[in-house]
């Protein structure tokens, strides 16, 4: 059984899912590219925690990033390329390259800090305890 936030996303088409063969393509796009490794069966509540987590993300930066699942069968192969050490994991990408990778489960204000070092500030942000003027 599939985490319903996972399951969520991809019937919304917030997440796609992306295959060994299929990558390349995806990450070839515009913008900050990430790469959702799950784990098997993406059941664990790990895996949900942080789909939940990228989900509120993607809320956030609904322009400039795009994300996708990778199939389990092709995330032990795409594991080494992506420097994914540990599963679930949040792989940022662009132009192909791996900038950063988020391993496991954080605290919301880790993901609000990644985010923001590539893609600028937004209201989540501020509520993370960061004061703007």
């Amino acid at each position: 059984m599939t985490s319903i936030a996972i399951t969520d996303m991809l019937e919304r088409g917030v997440l796609q899912t992306v295959e060994a063969t299929s990558v390349d393509s995806f990450l070839a796009g515009p913008g900050l590219r990430v790469l959702f490794f799950a784990g098997p069966g993406n059941q664990h509540g790990d895996s949900h925690d942080v789909a939940v987590a990228l989900r509120e993300v993607l809320k956030e930066y609904r322009e400039g990033v795009s994300a996708a699942l990778v199939e389990a069968a092709d995330e032990a192969q795409l594991q080494s390329r992506c420097r994914v050490l540990t599963l679930p994991s949040l792989a940022l990408c662009v132009g192909g390259e791996t900038l950063e990778v988020i391993p496991g489960v954080r605290d919301w204000g880790d993901y609000v800090r990644a985010f923001r070092s590539y893609l600028g500030d937004t209201g989540t942000a501020r509520s993370a305890g960061t004061n703007q003027q």
